[in-house]
C-alpha cells in the first residue's frame, strides 16, 4: 500500500515538472517573439523615418534651383550604427492620364533600413506624395510671402516681346506692307520701310487722294478740345486702325497718304528683329523646365476635314511638319500648327486657335487659366491665304519670311437672307467654341447650324483702336433659351450690339499679333476698274452731291457713295449686289494683351540670381499624401 502511494506521488513530481519545463519554455518563447516583433517595430520606425526625411528633401528640393526634374533619382542615406543602415531613394513619376494632371507629379520615397549582419535582414517603408506645379504667372492676385516681381514664366528670346506688341509687325523690305481695299488692320504697326497703300485699283492721283481722304475725315474721330492724330479714333473699316512706327523715314507721297487717312506715325531708331527658329524646340517639347518630354503629332502635307486638339500626351496640342502643310476645307486645330517650310490655307471652314486651357464647358482646366501664356497658333517660314480661302487665327502668327494673300472677293452662300440685331452676352466654352446670349427675344427658326450665317459682335481695342468688331459664324442654334453656338473664343460680360447675317464665303481673320519680313495682301479684282471708269465714277457722284446741296441734304462721302450698289445701274452683278464697300475680307486684329511665349517650354523656375532667394525654385501644393509599410 505503502510502495502505491510512493508511485503515484512520483508521477504527480513528474507531471508537476513537466508543466513548468512547458511553461518556462512557453515564456521563454513568447519573450522571443516580443523580443522580435519590438526589433521589427524598430527597423521598421528606422526605415519610416528614412521614408519620412526624404520625402521632405525631396519637397525641399522641388521648391528650389537644384531639382534637377522628373528624371531628378537619387540615394541618400539617414542613419548608420553597428546594427545597421537606413537610407532613402528619391523618384519622380509624371501622370499622364488627363489634361487636367499634366502639373502633377508623384514624388516616391523609399526609406530602407538593412542589418550590418545580414544583407538579407531589412525593412522598407514607402511614401507617395502627389503634388501640382502653381506657376507663378503675371497678373496673379499677389498674397503674403509672395512677390509680384517673381514669375515661372519662360523668358521669351530677342526682341519677341517688344513685337509682340504690335498688330503687325514687318522687320525687313522695300515695301514692307502692301495694303488694297477691303484689307484692315486693328492695332498699332511697325514697319521697316515703305506702306504702300491702294495702288492696284489703277485710279488716277485725284481720284485716290479724294477717296483716301473721305476715309479719313469719315471715320477718324478726336476727343473733345483736340486734334491731335495721337488722341484720333479709327472706326470701322477705316484700313489702319493704329499708330504706325517707321524705321525708315516714309516717301513724301506716302506721308501724303498719312496724313489724308488721318493716322498717326512716328519714326525709331530701334530695330527689332524676329529671334531665330528652333523648330526641333516644337517637335519633342516640354511643358515646364524639369517636366516631362511630348512628341508633336506630325500631320500630313495635306489637312482636310480634321479636327486636331490636345491630349494628355500632346498638353499643348503641337502639330508638327517637317516641311509645307496644304490646309483644305472644315479644318479645326486646337493648338498650334508648325511648319518648317509654308503653311497655305486654300480652304473653306478653316479654324486654327491656340490652346486656352478650358474644358467642355469653358471651365479651367487649370487654376488661373485665363492668365496662361500661350504658344504661337502658327509658327512657319512662309504663310500663304489663297484668294478664296475662309479662314480664321486665333492667336499670335509667328513667320519667318514672308506673308501673302488673301484678297477674295465678297461672296455669300445661296441660303436665305437674315438680318437680326440687337445687344448680347458671349461666353468662351471649350474651343473653338463660345456662347452667345441674345439680350432680346429674336425669331431664330430660320437660323441654320453649318456656318452660313454669323454674328457680327461690336468690341473694342486698344489705344487707337476705336469701334470694331468680328464675324463669329453660327454653329448651334437653341431658340428657346436665345442661344447661339459660334466657332471663335470670345467673352464679353456686358451686352454689346450685334448682327446676324448671312457669312462671307471668302474671309481671313487674324485675332493676335503678327509677324514676319513683308507682307503683300491681294487686291480684290473687282477693285481694279479702268481709269475711265473711275473717273467716271467721282464724276457721277460729284454731280450726286451737287443736287443734294440744291435740294439741302446732306451730302455723301466718295467712300460711302461707292458703297451703295444703287449706284451701279448696269453694271455686272457683283456691282450690283455689294457696290464697291470697304467690308475687309482681310481682318487683323490685336485687341488684348494676351501673354505669348516664343516656344516651350511654357515656364521655368524662377532665379533672380541669389541661389538663396526665397521665392527662387517652382512651387507646388500638396493634393495626395499616402504611406505603405
Amino acid at each position: 500500500m505503502r510502495a502505491t502511494r510512493s508511485g503515484i506521488s512520483l508521477i504527480l513530481v513528474m507531471f508537476a515538472l513537466s508543466m513548468s519545463l512547458v511553461l518556462t519554455y512557453s515564456f521563454i518563447q513568447t519573450q522571443s517573439v516580443l523580443t522580435q516583433i519590438s526589433e521589427n517595430g524598430a527597423r521598421r520606425d528606422l526605415a519610416m523615418s528614412a521614408a519620412r526625411a526624404g520625402i521632405n528633401d525631396a519637397l525641399n528640393r522641388m521648391n528650389s534651383l537644384d531639382w534637377a526634374g522628373v528624371n531628378d533619382q537619387y540615394l541618400r542615406e539617414f542613419q548608420s550604427d553597428s546594427d545597421g543602415t537606413s537610407t532613402y531613394s528619391i523618384s519622380f513619376q509624371a501622370p499622364s492620364d488627363s489634361l487636367s494632371s499634366v502639373l502633377e507629379i508623384e514624388v516616391h520615397s523609399l526609406g530602407v533600413w538593412i542589418s550590418a549582419e545580414n544583407n538579407n535582414l531589412r525593412s522598407e517603408y514607402q511614401i507617395t506624395a502627389k503634388v501640382r506645379l502653381v506657376p507663378r504667372l503675371k497678373g496673379r492676385t499677389i498674397l503674403p510671402g509672395d512677390s509680384a516681381s517673381a514669375t515661372d514664366q519662360a523668358a521669351n528670346p530677342g526682341d519677341f516681346d517688344v513685337i509682340r506688341q504690335y498688330a503687325l509687325f514687318a522687320e525687313e523690305g522695300r515695301n514692307s506692307l502692301i495694303l488694297d481695299p477691303c484689307d484692315r488692320i486693328d492695332g498699332n504697326l511697325w514697319l521697316n520701310e515703305d506702306l504702300v497703300l491702294y495702288e492696284d485699283p489703277n485710279w488716277n492721283s485725284s481720284v485716290r487722294s479724294t477717296f483716301l481722304q473721305d476715309l479719313g475725315n469719315r471715320l477718324v474721330t478726336f476727343p473733345d478740345g483736340s486734334s491731335s492724330l495721337s488722341d484720333a479714333s479709327l472706326q470701322y473699316p477705316h484700313p489702319i486702325a493704329g499708330n504706325i512706327t517707321f524705321y525708315n523715314t516714309p516717301s513724301s507721297s506716302i506721308q501724303q497718304d498719312l496724313t489724308d487717312l488721318k493716322i498717326n506715325w512716328t519714326t525709331t531708331a530701334d530695330r527689332p528683329t524676329i529671334p531665330s527658329p528652333d523648330y526641333t524646340k516644337f517637335s519633342t517639347y516640354q511643358l515646364y523646365a524639369g517636366g516631362p518630354e511630348y512628341q508633336a503629332v506630325s500631320v500630313s502635307s495635306s489637312l482636310y476635314s480634321e479636327t486636331l486638339k490636345p491630349t494628355p500626351t500632346n498638353p499643348l496640342g503641337i502639330f508638327y511638319r517637317n516641311g509645307s502643310i496644304n490646309v483644305f476645307d472644315n479644318v479645326v486645330i486646337q493648338g498650334t500648327l508648325v511648319a518648317k517650310n509654308k503653311i497655305f490655307f486654300r480652304g473653306k471652314g478653316i479654324h486654327v486657335t491656340a490652346f486656352n486651357w478650358k474644358g467642355a464647358t469653358g471651365e479651367p482646366l487649370v487654376p488661373d487659366a485665363d492668365l496662361w501664356p500661350r504658344l504661337p497658333t502658327l509658327v512657319a517660314d512662309d504663310v500663304e491665304f489663297e484668294r478664296n480661302t475662309q479662314t480664321t487665327i486665333e492667336g499670335a502668327v509667328v513667320c519667318h519670311d514672308d506673308l501673302n494673300g488673301a484678297g477674295g472677293s465678297v461672296s455669300y452662300p445661296g441660303a436665305s437672307a437674315i438680318s437680326l440685331s440687337g445687344t448680347a452676352t458671349a461666353t468662351s466654352i471649350e474651343q473653338p467654341h463660345s456662347t452667345v446670349t441674345l439680350n432680346e427675344f429674336r425669331v431664330l427658326d430660320t437660323l441654320t447650324s453649318d456656318g452660313q450665317y454669323a454674328i457680327w459682335l461690336n468690341t473694342t481695342g486698344m489705344g487707337q483702336t476705336g469701334a470694331t468688331g468680328t464675324w463669329f459664324p453660327i454653329v448651334g442654334v437653341d431658340s428657346l433659351n436665345q442661344q447661339l453656338t459660334i466657332r471663335g473664343e470670345i467673352d464679353h460680360a456686358v451686352p454689346t450690339g450685334y448682327e446676324i447675317k448671312l457669312h462671307k464665303q471668302t474671309l481671313a481673320q487674324i485675332r493676335g499679333p503678327v509677324c514676319a519680313e513683308t507682307y503683300n495682301f491681294n487686291r480684290l479684282n473687282e477693285w481694279v476698274l479702268s481709269t475711265s471708269l473711275w473717273n467716271d465714277r467721282k464724276n457721277t457722284w460729284e454731280v450726286g452731291n451737287d443736287l443734294r446741296t440744291l435740294l439741302g441734304i446732306d451730302l455723301l462721302g466718295f467712300s460711302e457713295w461707292l458703297a451703295d450698289p444703287l449706284n451701279f445701274p448696269g453694271w455686272d452683278t457683283y456691282y450690283q449686289l455689294y457696290g464697291l464697300n470697304l467690308e475687309p475680307t482681310l481682318h487683323i486684329q490685336h485687341l488684348k494683351d494676351q501673354e505669348y511665349r516664343w516656344e516651350p517650354p511654357l515656364f521655368q523656375p524662377y532665379d533672380d540670381g541669389d541661389a538663396d532667394s526665397e521665392y527662387a525654385g517652382y512651387r507646388w501644393s500638396l493634393i495626395d499624401w499616402k504611406e505603405i509599410p
